[in-house]
C-alpha cells in the first residue's frame, strides 16, 4: 500500500506541474483559431518580409503596366481594344513567349475583332476571367475566348490589414492567372513544375513592386522599348494607375500596388520554385502541447531571475528561428508561441505564488502556535492596529488580516533575538559557524570568517578538508554527531597557531521531539589557543629544562666532589708520607705533590666563582691596551712543552701588521688559556693545534682549531652549557667540569664580544670576534 501511496503522490506532482502549461497551450490553440492572435501574426508576417528585404527577381517575367503616363497621353480608361492589338503586334515582333493580361474584356466593342486577329496571328495570349459580386462569370467577349490561348481566374484574397497571403489556385475549376500563363509558357518553353491545385497558394512577395522590371504602355507601343526586353519573356500586362485595383503587400502600402503584381509574383514564385511553405496544422498543435507543458515542468525549479532568463532566451531564439526559416521559404506562426512561453510563464508565476502563500500560511500558522507565548511587547510601540497588547503579553489578532499581524510581530521578536546574537557572536573571540546537514553554511561571525576564509552560503566540507581535517576524520565526527555521540575536542595546528575545534548538534525546531540521532544541522565552535599551547609548551620546556639542570647538577656535584675529593685525598697521602720522609729528596718531591694539588683544588674553586661573578656581572673590567705581537708569543711559550710531551703541533699564525687592541688583558689571557687548553687536552697525537688572528676595520678575530677531532653536529648548541660534556668525548679519561667553555662564553660577552663553533671533516674551530675598543660607558657587562 505505501508503494501505491507514493505513486499517487508521484502522480499527482507531475500532473500539478503539468497543468498550467497543459491550460496555456489549450488557451493559446483556441485564441488563435479564433482569430485573436491574427493582428499579431499579421504584424509579425510583414516585418519578416522587411527584415529578410528583397529576393531575386525571375528574368523570364516583365510587366507592361497602364500607368499615369499612359493614361495622360492616350486618354482616359477603359481604351479601345485597337491599343491592346498594337500592343499585342508589337510583343509578337520581339518575339515574347507568353503574353498574359490582367484585364477584363468582358464587354463587347467594335475593335474585337482587330484584337481578335491579332490574338490568333500570335498565338500565346491568356486572358482574365472573374466573378460579379453575385457570383455571375466574367468572361472575355465570345470573339476573344475563342481566340485565347487559355483563360485565368483573377481572384485574390485580403486578410484584415489588405494584405494578400494566400491564393487559391482554382477557384470554381478555374485556374488562377499565373497558373494558367505557367502552363502556356510549359507549352512553348522549357517544363514548369506544377503545384498541388488542392493546396492554396502563400505568396512569397519578392520586394517592392518598384524593382520588378517593368515598361510603361505608351512607350511600348510607340517602339520605345527595344525588342530584346521582351524577347523570350513572359509579358504581364496589367493597369498600375493609382486608383486602380489597389493591393497591399508587406513592401507597398502606401501607395499601394496593383493586382497585376499579385499575379505577377505568383508566376514569378511558380517559376521560382519558392512558394512559402507552412508547418501543417497536426504539428503546430503537436509543438504547442510539447511546450507547454514542458516549460511549466522546468520553470518551478528556476529562480525567478532565471526563469525571467529563460522566457526571454525562449522568445528571442524563437525569433531568430523564425526568421531564419522565413529566409530559408518556411512561414511559421510567431506571435502565438511567444504568446504561449509568456502566458505560461505568468501561469507558473501565479501557481508558484499561490503554493507560496499556501505554505506561508501553513508555515505562520505552525510558528505562531509553537512561539506567540514568547513574544514580548510593549505597549507604547504597538503600532499596528492588528496587533493588540494587554500589558506586555502579545494577544493573537482576531482580524482578517490576522496572519500578516502574526508574521510581523514574528519577525519583530526574531529580529530583535538575531540582531542580540549578531552582536554576541561578533563580539566573541572565538569563531562561530552554523550549518544545515548538508553542509551548506547559513551563519558565520567575523572570526570564523577570516580564520576559515568562508561565507554564509559556502560548504563547510570545502572549509575544513582537507587544510583542517582529512575526509575520514571529518566523515567519521559528523556520523558521530548524527548518531547522537558525543564529539572529543579537536586541537588542530594551522600555521604557527593553535585551534581547538568543537562540533555541537543544533536542533531547529525544539517544540517537536527531534528523532535520536537526527540533528537538523551543527554548530562548529573554533577558539584560538594558541596562548594556552605556547604557555603548555613553555612549562614542559621548563620542566624539561628543570630536569636537565637537576641531572647536570648532580652530575656536575659528582664530578666536583669527585675532582675536589682527589686532591684532599692526595694532600693528606702527601702529608703522611711527609712525615715519614727519610730524605731531603722524598720530603721535596712531597711537598710538591701537596703544593701541585693545592693549585689544582685552588683553581676548581676559582673556575666557579669566576663563572659566578660574571653570570651576576660583579666583576669590573679593566681596560688597557694589548701588544699581540709580543702578548701572544709569550702566552703561547707555556703550552710547547705540554704539545711536545703529547705529540701533537702547536702553530701560531699572527700577521705582522695588526691594529692596537684595547681589552681586559687577564679576561682575554683566561679566554686563550682556556681554548688552546682544550684543544691540547682533546687533540690525538701527530695532529695539530692553531691559533689564527685576523682583523676587520672593528673586530679582531682569534681562532683555536685542533685537528683530528669532531664534534656531532647535534651537540653543538649545547656545547657552551654549564656542566655539559659532549658524551664519549674523553677518549682519555683526563676528566673535568664542564665549566670550561660555559667561562669562556661568559668571559667573551664580558669582553663585548661573541665566540662561536664550527666542526667539519675532522676539524673543530672556535671563532672570538672582539671590538677593537670597547666603549668606556660600558665598564662591566652584565649577564
Amino acid at each position: 500500500m505505501s508503494w501505491q501511496f507514493h505513486k499517487r503522490q508521484s502522480l499527482l506532482k507531475v500532473a500539478s506541474a503539468l497543468l498550467p502549461g497543459t491550460l496555456t497551450a489549450l488557451a493559446v490553440l483556441v485564441l488563435f483559431e479564433l482569430g485573436v492572435l491574427q493582428p499579431l501574426e499579421q504584424v509579425a508576417y510583414k516585418t519578416l518580409f522587411r527584415t529578410r528585404g528583397s529576393i531575386p527577381w525571375d528574368e523570364r517575367i516583365v510587366v507592361v503596366a497602364i500607368d499615369e503616363p499612359s493614361l495622360r497621353q492616350l486618354g482616359q480608361f477603359p481604351w479601345s481594344r485597337q491599343r491592346y492589338a498594337t500592343l499585342i503586334n508589337v510583343l509578337s515582333e520581339s518575339e515574347a513567349s507568353v503574353v498574359a493580361f490582367d484585364i477584363l474584356l468582358s464587354e463587347s466593342s467594335p475593335d474585337d475583332e482587330v484584337l481578335a486577329d491579332a490574338m490568333v496571328q500570335y498565338g500565346r495570349v491568356v486572358l482574365a476571367q472573374a466573378w460579379d459580386y453575385t457570383n455571375v462569370p466574367l468572361h472575355p467577349t465570345p470573339a476573344l475566348r475563342e481566340v485565347a490561348i487559355a483563360q485565368g481566374q483573377i481572384y485574390k484574397s485580403e486578410d484584415t490589414d489588405g494584405i494578400t497571403r494566400t491564393l487559391p489556385p482554382d477557384v470554381k475549376g478555374v485556374l488562377t492567372l499565373g497558373l494558367v500563363t505557367a502552363q502556356v509558357y510549359s507549352l512553348v518553353r522549357e517544363a514548369v513544375p506544377p503545384v498541388d491545385v488542392n493546396q492554396p497558394l502563400y505568396i512569397n512577395w519578392t520586394g517592392p513592386v518598384s524593382q520588378i522590371p517593368q515598361y510603361s504602355f505608351v512607350d511600348v507601343i510607340e517602339g520605345k522599348i527595344p525588342a530584346a526586353a521582351f524577347q523570350d519573356k513572359i509579358v504581364m500586362v496589367g493597369i498600375t494607375a493609382t486608383g486602380f485595383d489597389p493591393l497591399q503587400t508587406p513592401f507597398d502600402a502606401n501607395p499601394a500596388a496593383t493586382s497585376v503584381f499579385l499575379h505577377a509574383t505568383v508566376l514569378n514564385n511558380l517559376l521560382q520554385q519558392n512558394f512559402l511553405q507552412v508547418l501543417p496544422d497536426g504539428w503546430f498543435l503537436f509543438i504547442l502541447l510539447l511546450v507547454g507543458p514542458g516549460l511549466a515542468m522546468l520553470l518551478p525549479y528556476l529562480s525567478t531571475r532565471q526563469q525571467l532568463g529563460v522566457l526571454t532566451g525562449l522568445c528571442l531564439a524563437w525569433l531568430c528561428l523564425s526568421a531564419l526559416l522565413f529566409n530559408l521559404g518556411y512561414w511559421v506562426p510567431m506571435a502565438s508561441p511567444i504568446a504561449l512561453l509568456t502566458l505560461t510563464g505568468g501561469a507558473v508565476a501565479l501557481s508558484e505564488r499561490l503554493k507560496e502563500n499556501e505554505l506561508l500560511q501553513r508555515e505562520i500558522a505552525r510558528l505562531w502556535q509553537a512561539h506567540h507565548q514568547h513574544l514580548v511587547l510593549r505597549t507604547d510601540e504597538t503600532t499596528d492596529p492588528l496587533i493588540q497588547a494587554h500589558g506586555k503579553r502579545l494577544l493573537q489578532p482576531s482580524v482578517p488580516l490576522r496572519r500578516v499581524a502574526q508574521l510581523a510581530a514574528l519577525a519583530e521578536q526574531f529580529g530583535r533575538s538575531h540582531s542580540t546574537q549578531a552582536a554576541i557572536a561578533r563580539n566573541l573571540s572565538i569563531g562561530l559557524v552554523a550549518a544545515d546537514r548538508d553542509g551548506l553554511i547559513w551563519f558565520c561571525n567575523p572570526v570564523a570568517a577570516d580564520w576559515l576564509q568562508v561565507r554564509v552560503g559556502s560548504r563547510l566540507c570545502k572549509a575544513l578538508v582537507p587544510g583542517w581535517l582529512s575526509a575520514e576524520q571529518w566523515q567519521a565526527r559528523l556520523e558521530a554527531l548524527y548518531q547522537g555521540q558525543d564529539v572529543a575536542t579537536n586541537e588542530l595546528q594551522w600555521g604557527d597557531r593553535w585551534f581547538a575545534l568543537i562540533l555541537e548538534p543544533l536542533i531547529y525546531h525544539p517544540e517537536q521531539v527531534p528523532l535520536a540521532g537526527s540533528p537538523d544541522g551543527l554548530l562548529l565552535m573554533l577558539e584560538d589557543i594558541t596562548s594556552r599551547k605556547q604557555i603548555e609548551e613553555n612549562l614542559n620546556r621548563q620542566v624539561q629544562e628543570m630536569h636537565e639542570m637537576a641531572v647536570l647538577k648532580d652530575d656536575f656535584i659528582s664530578t666536583v666532589s669527585h675532582e675536589l675529593r682527589a686532591p684532599l685525598t692526595n694532600m693528606k697521602m702527601a702529608i703522611h708520607m711527609l712525615r715519614s720522609a727519610r730524605s731531603a729528596e722524598q720530603h721535596d718531591r712531597y711537598l710538591k705533590v701537596l703544593q701541585d694539588e693545592c693549585a689544582r683544588e685552588t683553581s676548581l674553586i676559582n673556575d666557579l666563582l669566576d663563572l659566578q661573578r660574571l653570570e651576576a656581572g660583579a666583576k669590573a673590567m679593566r681596560l688597557e691596551p694589548i701588544d699581540l705581537q709580543a702578548w701572544l708569543p709569550h702566552l703561547m711559550e707555556s703550552f710547547h712543552e705540554r704539545a711536545d710531551a703529547r705529540q701533537l703541533t702547536l702553530i701560531l699564525k699572527l700577521p705582522i701588521h695588526l691594529p692596537a687592541l684595547q681589552s681586559d688583558e687577564s679576561g682575554l689571557e683566561r679566554l686563550l688559556v682556556e681554548l688552546i687548553n682544550n684543544a691540547c687536552k682533546y687533540t690525538p697525537p701527530h695532529e695539530m693545534v692553531t691559533v689564527e688572528v685576523t682583523d676587520t676595520p672593528t673586530h679582531l678575530c682569534f681562532s683555536v682549531t685542533n685537528s683530528g677531532i669532531e664534534i656531532p653536529a647535534e651537540e653543538l648548541s649545547r656545547i657552551f652549557d654549564r656542566f655539559y660534556r659532549v658524551p664519549s668525548g674523553d677518549r682519555w679519561k683526563q676528566g673535568g667540569t664542564g665549566l670550561g667553555l660555559a667561562l669562556v662564553k661568559k668571559i667573551a660577552e664580558y669582553l663585548g664580544g661573541t665566540i662561536q663553533v664550527t666542526s667539519q671533516t675532522g676539524e673543530t674551530t672556535f671563532t672570538v670576534h672582539l671590538p677593537l675598543i670597547l666603549p668606556e660607558a660600558d665598564p662591566c657587562i652584565p649577564s
